[in-house]
Protein backbone atom coordinates (compact mmCIF):
# COMPACT_ATOMS: atom_id res chain seq x y z
CA UNK A 1 0.00 0.00 0.00
CA UNK A 2 1.08 3.46 -1.46
CA UNK A 3 0.48 7.14 -0.11
CA UNK A 4 1.49 10.26 -1.52
CA UNK A 5 2.43 12.93 0.87
CA UNK A 6 4.97 15.75 1.44
CA UNK A 7 8.26 16.06 3.58
CA UNK A 8 6.89 17.50 7.13
CA UNK A 9 10.56 19.56 7.37
CA UNK A 10 11.13 22.67 5.38
CA UNK A 11 8.95 24.99 3.65
CA UNK A 12 9.76 23.38 0.11
CA UNK A 13 7.35 20.79 1.11
CA UNK A 14 8.99 17.88 -1.53
CA UNK A 15 6.41 15.58 -2.73
CA UNK A 16 7.37 11.96 -1.36
CA UNK A 17 5.48 8.39 -1.53
CA UNK A 18 5.30 6.51 1.23
CA UNK A 19 4.95 2.90 0.70
CA UNK A 20 4.41 0.50 3.29
CA UNK A 21 7.31 -2.13 3.98
CA UNK A 22 6.42 -5.89 3.39
CA UNK A 23 4.99 -7.00 6.89
CA UNK A 24 4.59 -10.49 6.10
CA UNK A 25 8.08 -11.02 6.21
CA UNK A 26 9.65 -13.52 8.66
CA UNK A 27 11.26 -11.54 11.72
CA UNK A 28 14.13 -13.31 11.15
CA UNK A 29 14.93 -11.60 8.02
CA UNK A 30 13.91 -7.88 8.79
CA UNK A 31 15.80 -5.72 11.06
CA UNK A 32 14.35 -4.31 14.15
CA UNK A 33 15.06 -0.52 13.39
CA UNK A 34 14.18 -0.90 10.15
CA UNK A 35 11.25 1.62 9.41
CA UNK A 36 7.56 0.34 8.87
CA UNK A 37 7.86 2.63 5.23
CA UNK A 38 9.95 3.36 2.51
CA UNK A 39 10.50 6.91 1.12
CA UNK A 40 10.43 7.56 -2.77
CA UNK A 41 10.69 11.08 -4.20
CA UNK A 42 7.01 12.41 -5.98
CA UNK A 43 7.65 15.10 -8.97
CA UNK A 44 6.26 18.57 -7.92
CA UNK A 45 7.20 21.69 -8.63
CA UNK A 46 9.52 22.61 -6.19
CA UNK A 47 11.47 19.30 -5.48
CA UNK A 48 11.15 17.78 -9.30
CA UNK A 49 11.02 14.04 -7.73
CA UNK A 50 14.17 14.75 -5.59
CA UNK A 51 14.25 15.01 -2.06
CA UNK A 52 17.66 15.99 0.33
CA UNK A 53 18.64 13.91 3.01
CA UNK A 54 15.94 14.61 5.96
CA UNK A 55 13.22 13.53 3.47
CA UNK A 56 15.20 10.47 2.63
CA UNK A 57 15.66 9.29 6.03
CA UNK A 58 12.26 11.09 7.37
CA UNK A 59 11.01 7.66 7.93
CA UNK A 60 13.95 6.84 10.19
CA UNK A 61 12.19 8.11 13.45
CA UNK A 62 9.20 5.71 13.02
CA UNK A 63 11.64 3.45 14.00
CA UNK A 64 13.61 4.95 16.54
CA UNK A 65 13.87 2.94 20.45
CA UNK A 66 14.06 6.85 21.54
CA UNK A 67 10.68 7.22 20.00
CA UNK A 68 7.99 8.34 22.53
CA UNK A 69 4.85 5.63 22.13
CA UNK A 70 3.11 6.60 24.91
CA UNK A 71 2.49 9.19 27.27
CA UNK A 72 4.62 9.36 30.36
CA UNK A 73 4.09 10.81 33.86
CA UNK A 74 6.12 11.38 36.36
CA UNK A 75 5.52 9.26 39.55
CA UNK A 76 6.52 10.87 43.09
CA UNK A 77 9.75 9.06 43.18
CA UNK A 78 10.87 11.65 39.72
CA UNK A 79 11.01 8.72 37.77
CA UNK A 80 8.89 8.67 34.56
CA UNK A 81 6.28 5.82 34.21
CA UNK A 82 3.82 4.66 31.33
CA UNK A 83 0.34 5.63 31.41
CA UNK A 84 -2.65 5.72 29.25
CA UNK A 85 -3.95 8.52 27.06
CA UNK A 86 -7.22 8.83 29.11
CA UNK A 87 -4.90 9.25 32.18
CA UNK A 88 -2.36 11.30 30.68
CA UNK A 89 -5.35 13.89 29.09
CA UNK A 90 -7.51 13.82 32.42
CA UNK A 91 -4.35 14.81 34.75
CA UNK A 92 -3.71 17.69 31.71
CA UNK A 93 -7.21 18.80 31.77
CA UNK A 94 -7.04 18.64 35.54
CA UNK A 95 -3.81 20.86 35.95
CA UNK A 96 -5.24 23.40 33.49
CA UNK A 97 -8.36 23.78 35.23
CA UNK A 98 -6.99 24.22 38.51
CA UNK A 99 -4.12 26.27 37.32
CA UNK A 100 -7.11 28.57 35.68
CA UNK A 101 -9.28 28.49 39.12
CA UNK A 102 -6.10 29.59 41.30
CA UNK A 103 -4.29 32.20 39.36
CA UNK A 104 -6.65 33.38 36.30
CA UNK A 105 -6.75 32.41 32.71
CA UNK A 106 -3.46 34.46 31.90
CA UNK A 107 -1.71 31.75 34.07
CA UNK A 108 -2.01 29.44 30.87
CA UNK A 109 0.07 29.96 28.07
CA UNK A 110 0.05 28.38 24.75
CA UNK A 111 3.10 27.87 22.70
CA UNK A 112 2.89 26.94 18.85
CA UNK A 113 5.24 26.29 16.23
CA UNK A 114 5.58 26.35 12.36
CA UNK A 115 5.60 22.64 11.83
CA UNK A 116 2.16 22.53 12.34
CA UNK A 117 -0.71 22.21 9.82
CA UNK A 118 -3.19 24.67 8.84
CA UNK A 119 -5.83 23.06 10.54
CA UNK A 120 -4.01 22.29 13.46
CA UNK A 121 -2.58 25.72 13.98
CA UNK A 122 -5.79 27.13 13.99
CA UNK A 123 -7.78 24.88 16.54
CA UNK A 124 -4.28 25.75 18.94
CA UNK A 125 -5.04 29.11 18.66
CA UNK A 126 -9.16 28.48 19.07
CA UNK A 127 -8.04 26.55 22.03
CA UNK A 128 -6.33 29.00 23.63
CA UNK A 129 -8.63 31.94 23.47
CA UNK A 130 -11.90 30.02 23.63
CA UNK A 131 -11.35 26.62 25.73
CA UNK A 132 -8.70 28.34 27.93
CA UNK A 133 -9.37 32.16 27.76
CA UNK A 134 -5.87 33.12 27.91
CA UNK A 135 -4.32 36.10 25.88
CA UNK A 136 -0.92 34.43 26.46
CA UNK A 137 -0.30 32.47 22.82
CA UNK A 138 2.89 32.75 20.53
CA UNK A 139 4.54 30.32 17.97
CA UNK A 140 8.46 29.86 17.08
CA UNK A 141 8.23 32.39 14.47
CA UNK A 142 8.64 35.11 16.78
CA UNK A 143 12.17 34.89 16.21
CA UNK A 144 11.92 33.08 12.76
CA UNK A 145 9.75 35.38 10.66
CA UNK A 146 8.39 37.71 12.27
CA UNK A 147 10.24 40.01 11.02
CA UNK A 148 10.05 39.73 7.60
CA UNK A 149 6.30 39.84 8.56
CA UNK A 150 6.22 43.08 10.11
CA UNK A 151 7.78 44.69 7.20
CA UNK A 152 5.32 43.11 4.54
CA UNK A 153 2.87 44.34 6.73
CA UNK A 154 4.98 47.91 6.81
CA UNK A 155 4.79 47.82 2.74
CA UNK A 156 2.25 46.28 1.54
CA UNK A 157 -0.06 46.09 4.03
CA UNK A 158 -0.25 42.10 4.57
CA UNK A 159 2.64 39.46 5.72
CA UNK A 160 3.06 37.07 2.52
CA UNK A 161 6.05 35.08 2.45
CA UNK A 162 7.13 34.39 -0.94
CA UNK A 163 3.99 35.72 -3.36
CA UNK A 164 5.11 33.80 -6.51
CA UNK A 165 5.55 30.17 -7.29
CA UNK A 166 8.88 28.98 -6.51
CA UNK A 167 8.90 27.72 -10.25
CA UNK A 168 9.10 31.45 -11.45
CA UNK A 169 12.82 31.54 -10.36
CA UNK A 170 13.43 29.43 -12.89
CA UNK A 171 13.69 31.99 -15.71
CA UNK A 172 15.13 35.01 -13.74
CA UNK A 173 18.47 36.04 -14.35
CA UNK A 174 19.85 38.09 -11.50
CA UNK A 175 18.33 36.83 -8.50
CA UNK A 176 19.83 38.62 -5.20
CA UNK A 177 20.12 36.06 -2.01
CA UNK A 178 20.47 37.85 1.48
CA UNK A 179 20.73 36.23 5.13
CA UNK A 180 20.10 32.19 3.70
CA UNK A 181 22.09 28.80 2.82
CA UNK A 182 19.62 27.21 0.90
CA UNK A 183 22.03 24.60 -0.71
CA UNK A 184 22.29 23.00 2.83
CA UNK A 185 19.13 23.69 4.30
CA UNK A 186 16.91 22.95 1.58
CA UNK A 187 19.21 21.91 -1.15
CA UNK A 188 16.03 21.11 -3.90
CA UNK A 189 16.09 24.59 -3.79
CA UNK A 190 19.29 25.41 -5.65
CA UNK A 191 17.58 23.73 -8.76
CA UNK A 192 15.57 26.97 -9.18
CA UNK A 193 18.71 28.69 -9.32
CA UNK A 194 20.29 27.38 -12.31
CA UNK A 195 19.20 30.00 -14.20
CA UNK A 196 20.70 33.12 -12.70
CA UNK A 197 23.63 31.37 -11.93
CA UNK A 198 23.86 30.58 -16.46
CA UNK A 199 23.39 34.30 -16.54
CA UNK A 200 25.79 35.26 -14.23
CA UNK A 201 23.69 36.71 -12.27
CA UNK A 202 23.23 34.57 -8.81
CA UNK A 203 24.54 37.34 -5.95
CA UNK A 204 24.70 35.44 -2.77
CA UNK A 205 24.96 38.17 0.50
CA UNK A 206 26.79 36.20 3.54
CA UNK A 207 29.61 37.41 5.47
CA UNK A 208 30.22 33.14 5.33
CA UNK A 209 32.01 31.45 2.85
CA UNK A 210 28.37 29.13 2.62
CA UNK A 211 27.95 25.90 0.21
CA UNK A 212 25.21 28.84 -1.40
CA UNK A 213 27.87 31.29 -1.61
CA UNK A 214 30.18 28.49 -3.56
CA UNK A 215 27.20 28.34 -6.14
CA UNK A 216 28.31 31.58 -7.05
CA UNK A 217 31.96 30.66 -8.51
CA UNK A 218 33.24 30.56 -12.16
CA UNK A 219 31.46 33.20 -13.21
CA UNK A 220 28.22 32.08 -12.30
CA UNK A 221 27.54 35.34 -9.84
CA UNK A 222 28.85 37.28 -6.99
CA UNK A 223 29.23 36.79 -3.22
CA UNK A 224 29.34 39.59 -1.21
CA UNK A 225 30.78 39.18 2.25
CA UNK A 226 29.35 42.46 4.07
CA UNK A 227 30.68 42.61 7.69
CA UNK A 228 28.13 40.83 10.31
CA UNK A 229 25.07 43.29 11.02
CA UNK A 230 25.61 45.47 8.49
CA UNK A 231 23.17 43.85 5.70
CA UNK A 232 21.05 46.95 6.40
CA UNK A 233 23.64 49.23 5.52
CA UNK A 234 24.98 47.01 2.47
CA UNK A 235 21.11 47.58 1.35
CA UNK A 236 20.93 51.46 1.97
CA UNK A 237 23.69 51.73 -0.16
CA UNK A 238 22.24 50.06 -2.93
CA UNK A 239 19.31 52.05 -2.98
CA UNK A 240 21.31 55.14 -2.76
CA UNK A 241 23.08 53.89 -5.76
CA UNK A 242 19.80 53.26 -7.57
CA UNK A 243 18.39 56.83 -6.30
CA UNK A 244 21.17 58.75 -7.61
CA UNK A 245 22.47 56.92 -10.71
CA UNK A 246 18.25 57.50 -11.97
CA UNK A 247 18.02 53.20 -12.47
CA UNK A 248 14.48 54.24 -10.08
CA UNK A 249 11.36 52.53 -12.13
CA UNK A 250 9.74 56.16 -12.13
CA UNK A 251 6.77 54.97 -14.07
CA UNK A 252 6.27 52.44 -11.51
CA UNK A 253 7.33 54.21 -8.29
CA UNK A 254 5.07 56.64 -8.95
CA UNK A 255 2.08 54.68 -9.80
CA UNK A 256 2.08 51.98 -7.16
CA UNK A 257 4.17 53.85 -3.88
CA UNK A 258 4.36 56.46 -1.89
CA UNK A 259 6.97 57.70 0.38
CA UNK A 260 9.52 58.49 -2.15
CA UNK A 261 11.03 61.34 -0.86
CA UNK A 262 11.28 60.05 3.03
CA UNK A 263 13.00 57.19 1.26
CA UNK A 264 15.80 59.56 -0.56
CA UNK A 265 16.47 61.38 2.53
CA UNK A 266 16.97 58.64 4.28
CA UNK A 267 19.40 56.63 1.66
CA UNK A 268 21.25 60.17 1.25
CA UNK A 269 23.87 59.38 3.89
CA UNK A 270 25.20 55.94 2.47
CA UNK A 271 26.78 56.80 -0.49
CA UNK A 272 28.88 53.46 -1.74
CA UNK A 273 32.17 54.86 -0.19
CA UNK A 274 30.61 54.88 3.24
CA UNK A 275 28.91 51.47 2.80
CA UNK A 276 32.22 50.17 2.16
CA UNK A 277 34.09 51.66 5.49
CA UNK A 278 30.80 50.00 7.33
CA UNK A 279 30.31 46.94 5.67
CA UNK A 280 33.59 45.98 4.12
CA UNK A 281 31.86 45.77 0.95
CA UNK A 282 33.97 47.41 -2.25
CA UNK A 283 31.95 50.45 -3.11
CA UNK A 284 32.14 49.32 -6.93
CA UNK A 285 31.22 46.31 -5.67
CA UNK A 286 27.57 48.13 -4.36
CA UNK A 287 27.40 49.64 -7.52
CA UNK A 288 27.79 46.53 -9.54
CA UNK A 289 24.95 45.40 -7.25
CA UNK A 290 22.71 47.95 -8.40
CA UNK A 291 23.15 48.53 -11.85
CA UNK A 292 22.95 44.96 -12.22
CA UNK A 293 19.55 44.83 -10.48
CA UNK A 294 18.30 47.66 -12.43
CA UNK A 295 19.77 46.44 -16.26
CA UNK A 296 17.54 42.71 -15.68
CA UNK A 297 14.64 41.99 -17.17
CA UNK A 298 13.83 39.45 -14.91
CA UNK A 299 15.13 40.21 -11.26
CA UNK A 300 14.08 38.63 -7.72
CA UNK A 301 15.33 39.67 -4.43
CA UNK A 302 14.80 36.74 -1.50
CA UNK A 303 15.46 37.37 1.97
CA UNK A 304 16.10 34.75 4.50
CA UNK A 305 16.17 34.75 8.38
CA UNK A 306 19.99 35.79 8.59
CA UNK A 307 19.03 39.12 8.04
CA UNK A 308 15.77 39.05 9.84
CA UNK A 309 16.91 37.70 13.19
CA UNK A 310 18.35 40.38 15.07
CA UNK A 311 17.86 43.59 16.25
CA UNK A 312 17.40 45.53 12.83
CA UNK A 313 15.82 42.36 11.44
CA UNK A 314 12.40 44.38 10.38
CA UNK A 315 14.12 47.48 8.86
CA UNK A 316 16.75 45.24 7.47
CA UNK A 317 13.42 43.40 5.53
CA UNK A 318 11.95 46.70 4.88
CA UNK A 319 15.20 48.21 3.38
CA UNK A 320 15.23 44.84 1.16
CA UNK A 321 11.28 45.75 0.13
CA UNK A 322 11.78 49.30 -0.82
CA UNK A 323 14.88 48.30 -3.04
CA UNK A 324 12.87 46.08 -5.08
CA UNK A 325 9.83 48.94 -5.14
CA UNK A 326 12.61 51.37 -6.32
CA UNK A 327 13.42 48.76 -9.39
CA UNK A 328 9.61 47.89 -9.73
CA UNK A 329 10.01 43.79 -9.23
CA UNK A 330 6.84 43.24 -6.63
CA UNK A 331 3.86 42.85 -9.22
CA UNK A 332 6.19 42.74 -12.38
CA UNK A 333 5.79 39.22 -14.00
CA UNK A 334 9.22 37.86 -14.37
CA UNK A 335 10.42 39.46 -11.22
CA UNK A 336 9.41 40.04 -7.15
CA UNK A 337 10.68 40.06 -3.77
CA UNK A 338 9.90 37.55 -1.18
CA UNK A 339 11.20 35.85 1.90
CA UNK A 340 11.87 32.47 2.29
CA UNK A 341 9.98 30.79 5.01
CA UNK A 342 12.52 28.08 7.14
CA UNK A 343 9.50 25.86 8.77
CA UNK A 344 6.97 23.21 6.97
CA UNK A 345 4.08 25.86 7.93
CA UNK A 346 5.56 29.22 9.25
CA UNK A 347 3.10 31.23 6.83
CA UNK A 348 0.12 28.86 7.54
CA UNK A 349 0.75 29.09 11.26
CA UNK A 350 0.61 32.87 11.14
CA UNK A 351 -2.44 33.09 8.61
CA UNK A 352 -4.56 30.50 11.37
CA UNK A 353 -4.23 32.25 14.38
CA UNK A 354 -0.86 31.23 16.29
CA UNK A 355 0.56 34.56 15.91
CA UNK A 356 -0.30 36.70 19.58
CA UNK A 357 -1.75 39.42 17.89
CA UNK A 358 -3.53 37.91 15.47
CA UNK A 359 -6.90 35.89 14.60
CA UNK A 360 -7.34 33.59 11.91
CA UNK A 361 -7.03 35.02 8.29
CA UNK A 362 -4.77 37.92 9.78
CA UNK A 363 -6.83 39.45 11.42
CA UNK A 364 -5.83 42.23 14.29
CA UNK A 365 -6.63 41.12 17.55
CA UNK A 366 -7.37 45.15 18.24
CA UNK A 367 -9.76 45.60 15.80
CA UNK A 368 -13.24 44.98 17.13
CA UNK A 369 -14.78 44.09 14.20
CA UNK A 370 -12.35 41.36 13.56
CA UNK A 371 -13.01 39.75 17.13
CA UNK A 372 -16.98 40.20 16.76
CA UNK A 373 -16.59 38.27 12.88
CA UNK A 374 -14.43 35.53 14.38
CA UNK A 375 -16.80 35.19 17.79
CA UNK A 376 -19.76 34.58 14.98
CA UNK A 377 -18.02 32.05 13.46
CA UNK A 378 -16.88 30.31 16.65
CA UNK A 379 -20.65 30.88 18.10
CA UNK A 380 -18.86 32.37 21.16
CA UNK A 381 -18.00 36.01 22.75
CA UNK A 382 -15.42 38.00 20.94
CA UNK A 383 -12.08 37.29 22.17
CA UNK A 384 -10.68 39.54 24.43
CA UNK A 385 -7.99 41.92 23.89
CA UNK A 386 -5.11 43.64 26.01
CA UNK A 387 -3.43 45.00 22.86
CA UNK A 388 -1.28 43.18 20.44
CA UNK A 389 -1.25 40.04 22.67
CA UNK A 390 1.66 38.96 24.22
CA UNK A 391 4.30 37.95 22.55
CA UNK A 392 7.02 35.28 23.93
CA UNK A 393 9.43 37.04 25.10
CA UNK A 394 7.11 39.31 27.37
CA UNK A 395 5.15 36.35 28.55
CA UNK A 396 8.39 34.64 29.60
CA UNK A 397 9.39 37.45 31.56
CA UNK A 398 5.79 38.02 33.27
CA UNK A 399 6.21 34.65 34.37
CA UNK A 400 9.31 34.70 36.30
CA UNK A 401 7.83 38.06 37.94
CA UNK A 402 4.76 36.25 38.70
CA UNK A 403 6.11 32.85 39.97
CA UNK A 404 5.73 33.16 43.77
CA UNK A 405 2.28 33.40 42.79
CA UNK A 406 2.08 30.55 40.14
CA UNK A 407 2.77 28.45 37.84
CA UNK A 408 2.31 29.70 33.67
CA UNK A 409 2.52 26.90 30.73
CA UNK A 410 4.55 29.62 28.55
CA UNK A 411 7.26 28.14 27.03
CA UNK A 412 9.96 30.90 25.79
CA UNK A 413 13.56 32.20 25.69
CA UNK A 414 13.88 35.80 27.71
CA UNK A 415 14.37 38.58 25.55
CA UNK A 416 15.25 42.61 25.75
CA UNK A 417 13.08 44.39 23.36
CA UNK A 418 15.85 46.46 21.67
CA UNK A 419 14.46 49.58 19.52
CA UNK A 420 15.82 51.97 16.97
CA UNK A 421 15.24 54.11 14.13
CA UNK A 422 15.34 53.34 10.69
CA UNK A 423 17.52 54.86 8.25
CA UNK A 424 14.96 54.41 5.48
CA UNK A 425 11.52 54.74 5.15
CA UNK A 426 8.66 52.38 3.56
CA UNK A 427 5.48 53.08 1.80
CA UNK A 428 3.37 53.29 4.78
CA UNK A 429 5.39 54.85 7.76
CA UNK A 430 8.91 55.92 9.06
CA UNK A 431 7.81 54.01 12.38
CA UNK A 432 10.46 51.89 13.71
CA UNK A 433 9.27 47.92 15.13
CA UNK A 434 10.06 46.10 18.18
CA UNK A 435 12.10 43.00 17.31
CA UNK A 436 10.76 40.93 20.11
CA UNK A 437 7.06 41.93 20.07
CA UNK A 438 6.97 43.13 16.02
CA UNK A 439 4.72 45.61 16.72
CA UNK A 440 5.10 49.21 14.98
CA UNK A 441 5.09 52.76 17.01
CA UNK A 442 6.66 55.92 16.09
CA UNK A 443 9.89 56.83 17.25
CA UNK A 444 9.01 60.55 17.88
CA UNK A 445 5.98 60.22 20.39
CA UNK A 446 9.16 59.05 22.71
CA UNK A 447 9.57 61.38 25.82
CA UNK A 448 12.60 60.56 27.09
CA UNK A 449 15.96 59.16 26.25
CA UNK A 450 14.76 55.46 28.09
CA UNK A 451 11.02 54.75 28.20
CA UNK A 452 8.77 51.77 28.37
CA UNK A 453 7.81 49.87 25.36
CA UNK A 454 4.38 50.10 24.46
CA UNK A 455 3.86 46.58 23.48
CA UNK A 456 6.11 44.26 25.35
CA UNK A 457 7.31 46.28 28.19
CA UNK A 458 11.39 46.36 27.09
CA UNK A 459 13.55 49.34 26.97
CA UNK A 460 14.05 51.46 23.81
CA UNK A 461 16.23 54.37 22.87
CA UNK A 462 14.85 57.83 21.96
CA UNK A 463 15.43 58.79 18.02
CA UNK A 464 17.88 60.99 17.90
Amino acid sequence: MAADTHCPYCALQCAMTLTATDASAPASTTDATSPPVAVAGRDFPTNRGGLCKKGWTSAELLASPSRLTAPLVRGADGALNETTWDAALGLVADRLRGIRSEHGADAVGVFGGGGLTNEKAYLLGKFARLALGTSRIDYNGRYCMSSAAAAGNRAFGIDRGLPFPLTDLDDADTILLLGTNVAETMPPFIGHLAGAQEAGGLVVVDPRRTATARLTDDGRGLHVQPAPGTDLVLLLGVAHVVIAERLVDEAYVSARTTGLARLRRGVAQWWPERVQSATGVPAATVRAIARRLAASDRAYILTGRGVEQHVDGTDTATAAINLALLLGLPGRPGSGYGTLTGQGNGQGGREHGQKCDQLPGYRKITDPVARAHVARVWGSTPPRSRGPGCPRSSCWARSVDRAESGPSWCTARTSSCPRRTSPTCDAASSASTCSSCATSCCPRLRPSPTSSCRCCSGPRRRAR
